[in-house]
């Protein structure tokens, strides 16, 4: 089944980052690109006013798809535009329903303007495909997930899209994947006692490094010769995940968590995250997994 990607454009300097990569998954998984300019929402009003302003928005918004799916195709990628009026996210959203792959960027001009907003947060939380969104520069420092893509790891385990997924693209991409949970640092328990704080620190300790286990041993049996690796971080998921992005290539994230990332909504830990994180995140919709919780 071919790999349909797609990728918010506006032309915007955040926009061509996310059209390049957009470019680079497509060559990466011979796929094909589909470039998505939206006019905006119509405007109701005096049509002998509104008329030349709209043709003119029109016209810019064609010619900004047309460069857009050029590009791709002067680098060897199939590409078709598509020209929508409304509201990009909801343009975005209604397009995911047959699509592989989003990518945004964090920022952009006209409908994509704004730190993370209206664009990039509703389309990660209501698309039904995955949703990369991209930081502002990608600058990776050398770190223990150099090189490697890192999934928050839940009580889900393996049932949840997002570590599937990750896995998935880890090994089309030739990088490893580190399987991450979190869980509370001792320093934010105190106990008073240092033999209680290191019984309170094994006993959140060990269920995490478990259920990591097991979920590691799903992905080899599943993913063969995929470099896998676990890792236990603590403090606020967040806050955690935030800093494993500053050497990270990719954090994937579901839209909700369970367990150790309960409550996994846009506008708590993934908001978080998408907003703060230095690399690429990628959402993977996992709703109906959560529900069942």
């Amino acid at each position: 089944m071919t790999q349909k990607i797609l990728v918010g454009y506006d032309g915007s300097e955040f926009a061509e980052k996310a059209l390049d990569w957009a470019i680079g998954e497509a060559k990466a998984l011979d796929g094909e690109l589909t470039v998505v300019v939206s006019t905006g929402r119509p405007v109701v009003a005096d049509a002998a006013i509104t008329g030349p302003f709209l043709e003119k928005i029109e016209d810019e918004a064609e010619q900004t798809a047309r460069r857009g799916v050029q590009k791709a195709k002067d680098a060897g990628v199939r590409a078709q535009g598509v020209l929508e009026r409304g509201d990009v996210a909801g343009v975005l959203v209604n397009e995911s329903r047959d699509s592989s792959l989003v990518v945004l960027g964090k920022r952009g001009l006209h409908g994509l303007r704004g730190r993370l907003g209206s664009v990039s947060a509703a389309t990660a939380a209501h698309a039904e495909c995955p949703v990369i969104v991209l930081p502002e520069t990608i600058e990776p420092t050398q770190g223990d997930f150099t090189g490697r893509v890192v999934v928050a790891v839940d009580k889900l385990g393996l049932e949840s899209p997002s570590v599937r997924k990750a896995a998935e693209y880890a090994q089309a991409h030739g990088k490893g994947l580190s399987l991450v949970t979190v869980i509370p640092s001792v320093t934010s328990l105190p106990s008073g006692s240092a033999e209680l704080d290191q019984a309170v620190s094994e006993q959140l300790t060990e269920p995490a490094r478990n259920m990591l286990q097991e979920v590691e041993d799903d992905v080899v049996r599943q993913f063969s010769g995929l470099d896998t690796s676990i890792h236990i971080l603590s403090g606020r998921p967040a806050d955690a995940l935030v800093q494993a992005s500053a050497s990270a290539d990719l954090v994937v994230m579901g839209t909700r968590g369970r367990g150790g990332f309960r409550g996994l909504l846009l506008g708590s830990v993934s908001q978080a995250v998408l907003v703060d994180a230095v690399c690429p995140v990628m959402v993977v919709p996992n709703r109906a997994q959560a529900d069942k919780s």
